[in-house]
């Protein structure tokens, strides 16, 4: 047997040498052995020819050369020592029966033990999957016979520690052998067979080596389910077999190609398709896969869709971003999703509509569901304060931005909308659905404390220069149709908490009623009063104490107060304290039917009561009587507190002071007890009722008294403000006024000789109860009790009392000559007139005219 070893080691030495030329001609750099990171501890031995230990230099790099775990540069200390270890596995020729006969010794001593180089023989014997008994010639062979011609001196210990690494060249790219590398250390040819147990590791730093199979398994693919994407095949077993295969949720790839499904997927675990350009047969991108979301790309952008759905399902999309670090920059946004589109100044973009953010929701669901296009909640949750800081950070449900930075005006600049919000649809909404912007405040829980919104809608402007045109435009937009049927505004549902104001328009503000703010409402905070304006004058004012100023500026415009409909009173001043209830200008009159033919007026000094141009009776300043109407019914009620002012001031030059002729009470006027009417501005003529008794005076000294049983002893109000007023309601007053003002209705200010107009049938009452009354009727003027007429003044100027005359300074008969006396067309028996050429009474009986006898006072 010893021959037959000598030749074949010499046999190795030959094959060495050929290896070190193929090396180097063929192989990239090669390691050195004799590095201390290849030596171990042994004893030592004769040096070795330097030829044969260059052969076993070039059988250690030819190992390192096919191996697939080490890449062909130095190796560390620890992969050194790993290919010695495994050596023996890996060779499983003489190299192993050289090792396994312990015939390994250093190249260059060092200051290791034996014991680790026995370590390592152990660890690679127990590694070696079967035991291999070496052939021995008679005796053995001593590890440390030396093998001459090598380029070093060398022991057989020593060259069988450096073949454990080493392989033979026909081992290379074949079954059970070793890959070949090439001069980068990577493999120069495929390797056939199965090599998902193979690992591999990433470039990056710290970066660890795995399975080729876990790195597979983290995208599963339908391809590794058999899927063809040929258009024609059935790929539903494949997508259903993948579903299967993953867990629910997990992501799925489709490679590229046609997909022709046979039938629908089935199954109730969620699956994410990543879609890799497949497409339909017809060329159709896949915008459905059951209940699966799907990923791909649709008209050139990232597309994310479920094709169909089924109750309480995951949202498509997620995003998530638990914000949890403290500090960082004032003023920072910190963003879960944003999205910049910036639009050039020229170029296709110029006619395009781009929407940077689209949402559309498309609903046929019937039921008492919400179906919401976009949704934004901020929320402070109940525990945000529990950590003691104090007030939490602002929380916005929504934000939204336009910004002009050109500094132009919108006609040279463009157009910009902050937000607009457009609801379509046809015909009537009769139970109030439809709604523009609905702003819906009310406390997180119904069981908590109340809580309150500062501002309901804050609209305001950041600098102070700024300007709104128009603040809350509920006008049409592009054309007239834009209208409302119900109100434009509508605070009807406020419910004020403390008395707090529905609409504040503010102090000195304006309520406009036209586009060309002529007509409008402001209030007066200098003078606290109320004022409506028709552009520049002012026509109406209400002061703080109730008293009402108006101003007429068209003498052609009719009458300054009408009243019409059917209340109970035309004009009520019985809740008045004043004396002076109602107050005309001199030259104004009182007319007491719709045409104003019958009227009483004050002028020239004297109280005349006139029908048509006819004078039918006159009260001059003296108490001396010759004898040859207003209230209106708006149900405003004036309640005053200053008994120094007037209730009702009418100024102007209105046709008529007061009409009530389109009344139909028959009590147009209600004067309280002990309140005067008035017959010209500096009230010295009145008439009132007190203590029982109607009476005219002047100056405060009584010229005319009428009592309840209608014995007369002899010793207005207008308001000029333009305004008609239609009434309905017959049980209630027009106007009602109560209050300690000084005069309750004043038409001096008025510049029209009618100042007051009743209706017809209508009468002036006296007092509260209204027993006592003046109206006009068919038989003339009448002052009466209830129903009881007192007197009568009928058109021809003659009156009739139901009680008698008690003149205080004396009756002043008629005085007529004797023939105008009997002239008299007609004359009533009883009537009584002074003849003047007989100087007697002549009484009117019906056997003619009669003189009446004298005798002297005594």
């Amino acid at each position: 047997m010893a021959p037959v070893l000598k030749t074949r080691i010499l046999l190795s030495a030959c094959s060495g040498l050929l290896l070190v030329w193929s090396v180097h001609t063929f192989a990239a750099p090669r390691p050195n052995h004799l590095l201390p990171q290849y030596q171990q501890s042994y004893p030592a031995a004769p040096e070795i020819p330097h030829a044969s230990v260059s052969s076993l230099r070039a059988s250690s790099t030819s190992a390192f050369a096919g191996s697939t775990t080490f890449p062909a540069h130095v190796p560390s200390e620890r992969s050194g020592k790993e290919v010695l270890a495994r050596g023996a596995v890996k060779s499983g020729r003489a190299k192993e029966s050289l090792r396994t006969l312990g015939v390994s010794a250093p190249l260059a001593a060092t200051a290791a033990t034996a014991a680790t180089a026995a370590t390592a023989a152990t660890a690679a014997t127990a590694a070696t999957p079967e035991t291999y008994a070496p052939t021995r010639p008679p005796g053995g062979i001593d590890p440390a016979t030396a093998v001459p011609l090598l380029w070093q001196n060398a022991t057989i210990g020593q060259i069988g520690a450096m073949a454990d690494g080493s392989v033979q060249q026909s081992d290379k790219n074949q079954p059970n052998g070793v890959a070949g590398l090439d001069a980068a250390g990577r493999f120069t040819a495929p390797v056939a067979g199965d090599v998902t147990a193979a690992t591999a590791g990433s470039a990056l730093s710290g970066a660890l080596k795995r399975p080729l199979s876990a790195r597979f398994a983290e995208q599963p693919s339908a391809g590794d389910f058999g899927i063809t994407l040929d258009g024609t095949s059935d790929d539903t077993i494949a997508l259903q077999a993948a579903k299967a295969a993953v867990p629910a949720g997990s992501m799925v790839r489709i490679p590229a190609g046609v997909l022709h499904l046979a039938a629908p997927l089935q199954s109730e675990a969620p699956t994410l398709w990543q879609i890799n350009g497949t497409t339909l047969a017809d060329g159709a991108p896949i915008t459905s896969l059951g209940t699966d979301v799907i990923e791909s790309t649709l008209e050139g952008g990232k597309y994310f869709a479920r094709g169909e759905s089924r109750a309480d399902m995951a949202p498509v999309l997620r995003k998530d971003l638990d914000v949890t670090h403290t500090g960082g920059t004032t003023g920072f946004v910190m963003n879960l999703e944003k999205g910049n589109c910036t639009i050039p100044a020229e170029g296709a973009a110029l006619n395009d509509y781009v929407w940077c953010h689209s949402t559309v929701l498309n609903s046929s669901a019937f039921g008492a569901g919400q179906h919401v296009a976009q949704a934004s909640l901020a929320q402070r949750p109940a525990d945000a304060l529990a950590d003691g800081k104090g007030s939490r950070s602002q929380i916005w449900a929504g934000y939204d931005e336009a910004r002009d930075e050109t500094g132009q005006a919108s006609s040279v600049a463009g157009s910009m909308v902050g937000r607009e919000v457009d609801v379509y649809a046809n015909g009537d909404d009769p139970v109030g659905w439809r709604i523009g912007l609905q702003l819906q405040i009310a406390g997180t829980s119904a069981d908590g404390t109340p809580g309150k919104v500062g501002k309901g809608i804050a609209i305001g402007n950041n600098d102070a220069t700024s300007t709104y045109g128009t603040l809350i435009d509920a006008a049409g937009r592009f054309d007239t149709a834009g209208r409302f049927d119900t109100a434009g505004i509508d605070l009807s549902r406020s419910t004020p908490v403390n008395n707090a104001p529905v609409l504040n328009i503010g102090a000195n503000r304006n309520l406009a009623f036209s586009d060309d703010h002529k007509p409008h409402f402001q209030f007066d905070s200098a003078a606290y009063t109320l004022r409506y304006w028709y552009d520049t004058a002012n026509l109406l004012a209400i002061g703080m104490q109730g008293d009402v100023t108006t101003s007429i500026s068209n003498a052609g415009s009719g009458v300054a107060w009408t009243l019409n409909g059917q209340a109970q009173l035309g004009l009520n001043l019985s809740g008045l304290n004043a004396p002076e209830a109602l107050r005309l200008a001199a030259g104004q009159t009182l007319s007491w039917e719709p045409t104003a033919v019958v009227h009483s007026g004050f002028a020239n000094g004297k109280l005349t009561e006139q029908v048509a141009a006819g004078v039918a009776r006159t009260l001059d300043t003296s108490g001396n009587e010759t004898l040859p109407g207003s209230l209106q019914n708006s149900q405003t009620i004036v309640s005053l507190t200053q008994p120094t002012a007037p209730a009702y001031v009418a100024k102007g030059t209105a046709a008529i002071g007061l009409d009530t002729t389109g009344l139909t009470t028959p009590e147009a006027l209600r004067v309280a007890d002990g309140q005067a009417v008035s017959w010209e501005h500096t009230a010295s003529v009145q008439t009132r009722y007190a203590s029982g008794q109607l009476q005219d005076s002047q100056n405060g000294a009584p010229l005319r008294t009428l009592d309840a049983s209608g014995n007369e002893t002899v010793t207005g109000s207008t308001r000029n403000s333009g305004m008609t007023t239609s009434l309905n309601n017959s049980a209630a007053s027009a106007i009602t006024l109560t209050g300690s003002a000084g005069i309750g209705v004043n038409l001096t200010g008025l510049s029209t000789s009618n100042a007051l107009r009743l209706g017809d049938g209508q009468s002036v009452a006296w007092e509260p109860t209204a027993v006592m009354t003046t109206g006009y009727t068919a038989t003339g003027l009448t002052d009466a009790k209830g129903s009881t007429p007192l007197r009568q003044l009928d058109s021809n100027g003659n009156e009739t009392l139901a009680g008698t005359i008690t003149p205080n300074a004396g009756v002043h008969l008629p005085t007529l000559s004797r023939a105008s006396i009997k002239a008299q067309p007609n004359p009533a028996p009883g009537v009584m007139v002074f003849d003047a050429e007989d100087d007697a009474p002549a009484i009117y009986t019906s056997a003619g005219w009669m003189l009446v006898g004298l005798s002297a006072l005594p």
